[in-house]
């Protein structure tokens, strides 16, 4: 039905003139608004029933006409009777509260949730009903502050276990600005609050479990994860040998089957049967077993009827009933079919509520992660368990013992780079040392660190010094495959990325040290005195990128000790100041080459084992004056024979009888070739060391070769017969010339 009202007003906004139906109270005294106002409510409507609003002016009025549904006695029934179901049988609980905040109706769901009759709650104050449902702050709060409607959740006590969750919503109800009284929408929302609560459960198990390589860590974070808010306890044991690489066995798993706890949480101060790294055992038949031989997790009651098992292990047995366990899962960890081990969740005094079949699934989901981690450490475990025992099986099992150095050393597995260190003899009682690193860990890099060990002795062998040696072994680098054994480029990679590499010459019969490096820190040297000097080396690019290195020499007095380390010594926060507290170690030490590798170790390698080294110190000794002597002739020939002569002196001076023979013809044979190939005067020195050098210097550079001359020829034969009468020789260039060497041994009877 519609129904139609209008009215006039002047320029003043005062009502001069009714409509067709008739003239409303208060004409010519109360404003125009006031009066639309009663037009809508004589329509029949309120601003959202308004069917046509008309506005018109005439010469000295504005004229206004509304029309709009008007209510009838059928209409005005329907409402009371849609408003009278509706709050009766809603599905949610509704109250309605007066300005006092005393309770005028509760529906059938609202006194259903607060477990009260219909008069235990009727006018009553809703504070004092607080008990079964707190809702007097929040109706305080939309009454008395600027917000008409709030909304909160609620946790209540349920009559079994546990709580129920509520969504409560509370309305202010205002007639025009007076407030007359409330109202509240009550929803249970258990079952979304407790998906919210696994879904942020689930999220917390993504962010936590797995962030390192490593089982043990894992299991601790999984148990740390779901103590939180989802068990009072919780224990994590796996298969001994899954930490340290090896395969999983198969299920079934035998109960004899060696286990070790990994992780124990819980807040409440519980104790678990097993430490944190002990083995832990777990009897036939229990649950535990079961899972294990299944793998199916499962519901377990401890003290329900199925309890028998307890019998089986008394220690477990006990250790439940002290903490009032009332509710266990047990889930085995599995990857593929294969067993990595077992966790179980105790629920106590702290989580009333048993588990149920929806934890068990959210458990399933959990472990599932936290098992793809622990295969993921594993298999990193048995990786890393490979490179470092192919790296100690390339390192040099023994360090030679040389006259030149007394060497100590220490070497511990980097987690992110593979270092190495090495002692090789030279000619000449002269020793090198080497200390290098190459990038990354793992099987190739165990092969590259070898591959790079084998160039560098290779070189050595040349008789290079150390920037050339650093030179060719930047050239070699590349064409070694190491830049592709992390798929990078070798121009695109870093100075991080390429190996690293230090080398020292030292020669014990004038004291001289040669250091090279590429990328590598400085030396220390300990004087005899106890003083502590940094060798000013250039540091060169690491290697591979194809730029020169310098050198640098100095003369080290005998019982200097050197040392070398690798750069995981100084990678420490720099308010620490590494590199001095390497000098203050290196000048504590006591003045020998193990009594410094062991102190630098001592001091600098403290704490958790979470970095590697590699540490080379070497004493420096200087050969006896009695156990080198030179010999220096004219361009004549017939000094050659003056040369045999004191050849044959010398030796009979160092009771070296058998030696004259070889050394006289290997002297003669050398000594000739300079006067007639070469230039300048002839340079003979012999050294006596664990064996006898002959060498022969002169000044040019032409390189020798062996020549294998044919019967007829009358020369071509001197280093064929040197070479035949030594146990190896070689040439070394310098600055002023060439050295041709020849070693030999001296057996017993030499030596008196």
């Amino acid at each position: 039905m519609t129904r139609e009202q209008s009215f006039a007003f002047d320029a003043e906004g005062r009502s001069v003139r009714p409509g067709s139906s008739g003239r409303p109270d208060g004409l010519g005294q109360e404003p125009a608004h006031l009066f639309l106002v009663e037009l809508l409510d004589r329509a029949g409507c309120d601003a959202s029933a308004v069917l046509q609003l008309d506005v018109w002016r005439d010469t000295l009025h504005t004229n206004v006409a509304v029309a709009g549904t008007a209510p009838t006695a059928a209409l005005a029934r329907v409402q009371a009777a849609y408003t009278r179901s509706a709050f009766e049988h809603a599905a949610a609980g509704m109250e309605l509260y007066d300005a006092e905040l005393r309770v005028l109706r509760s529906n059938a769901a609202a006194l259903r949730i607060r477990g009260r009759t219909a008069a235990q709650v009727l006018q009553r104050d809703a504070a004092d009903l607080d008990g079964s449902l707190p809702t007097s702050r929040l109706l305080r709060e939309v009454v008395q502050g600027p917000d008409p409607v709030a909304e909160r959740f609620v946790s209540v006590p349920s009559k079994g276990a546990g709580h129920r969750v509520y969504r409560v919503t509370a309305m202010c109800l205002r007639d025009g600005g007076t407030v007359v009284g409330a109202a509240t929408f009550i929803h249970d929302v258990t079952g979304e609050a407790r998906s919210r609560a696994a879904e942020r459960l689930l999220s917390a198990a993504h962010r936590r479990i797995g962030t390192t390589l490593s089982a043990a860590r894992t299991s601790q974070e999984l148990a740390s994860t779901l103590t939180r808010d989802f068990a009072d306890a919780v224990s994590v044991d796996l298969v001994d040998g899954v930490l340290h690489g090896a395969e999983p066995p198969c299920a079934p798993l035998d109960a004899s089957a060696p286990l070790r706890r990994t992780a124990f949480e819980a807040p409440g101060g519980l104790e678990g049967v097993y430490a944190v790294g002990e083995p832990s055992h777990f009897f036939f038949p229990t649950p535990y077993t079961q899972v294990l031989g299944d793998l199916t997790p499962r519901l377990v009651d401890p003290s329900g009827a199925l309890a028998d098992w307890l019998m089986y292990d008394a220690a477990r047995a006990g250790a439940l009933r002290a903490a009032r366990v009332h509710s266990m899962i047990v889930a085995p960890l599995v990857h593929q079919d294969r067993v990595l081990g077992l966790a179980c969740f105790y629920r106590g005094p702290r989580h009333p509520v048993p588990f149920d079949a929806q934890d068990l699934a959210l458990v399933e989901q959990v472990t599932a992660k936290a098992s793809a981690h622990i295969e993921n450490a594993r298999r990193f475990m048995r990786e890393h368990t490979t490179a470092v025992t192919l790296q100690r099986r390339l390192l040099p099992r023994s360090l030679p013992e040389v006259t030149a150095m007394t060497t100590a050393h220490f070497w511990l597995p980097e987690p992110r780079r593979t270092s190495w260190f090495d002692v090789l003899p030279l000619s000449s009682a002269r020793v090198a040392l080497v200390i290098g690193e190459v990038p990354e860990q793992g099987l190739d890099a165990s092969v590259d660190m070898g591959l790079l060990r084998t160039a560098v002795t290779t070189l050595a062998g040349l008789e290079l010094p150390p920037e050339e040696i650093l030179a060719h072994l930047d050239d070699v680098v590349p064409r070694l495959g190491l830049a592709d054994a992390a798929g990078i480029p070798p121009d695109a990679r870093t100075a991080d990325e390429r190996p690293r590499c230090q080398y020292c010459v030292y020669d014990p019969v004038t004291g001289d040290l040669a250091v090279a490096s590429a990328g590598w820190p400085h030396p220390l040297v300990t004087a005899p005195d106890g003083t502590v000097r940094e060798l000013p080396v250039p540091r060169g690019p690491a290697l591979g990128s194809g730029v020169g290195y310098e050198a640098v020499r100095t003369r080290l007095a005998p019982g200097s000790v050197l040392t070398l380390y690798s750069a995981s010594l100084l990678r420490e926060p720099p308010c620490d100041a590494p590199a001095v507290r390497l000098r203050q170690a290196v000048a504590a030490a006591p003045g020998d080459a193990q009594g410094t590798c062991d102190t630098v170790v001592y001091r600098m390698m403290g704490g958790p084992r979470e970095r590697g080294a590699a540490v080379l110190t070497a004493a420096a000794h200087r050969l006896a004056e009695d156990c080198v002597a030179t010999w220096t002739g004219a361009a004549d020939p017939a000094e050659v024979a003056a040369c045999r002569r004191w050849v044959r002196e010398r030796l009979a001076g160092w009771r070296l009888a058998d030696q004259v023979f070889a050394t006289e013809t290997i002297v003669s044979e050398l000594v000739t070739n300079v006067l007639r190939h070469a230039s300048g005067e002839p340079r003979v020195r012999l050294i006596r060391d664990g064996g006898l050098t002959v060498e022969v210097s002169d000044h040019s550079t032409t390189a020798p070769h062996l020549r294998h001359a044919r019967a007829q020829d009358e020369n071509g034969r001197g280093l064929l017969i040197a070479a035949a009468l030594a146990r190896r020789w070689g040439t070394r260039y310098s600055g002023d010339g060439k050295t041709i060497w020849v070693e030999q041994d001296m057996t017993a009877t030499d030596v008196i």
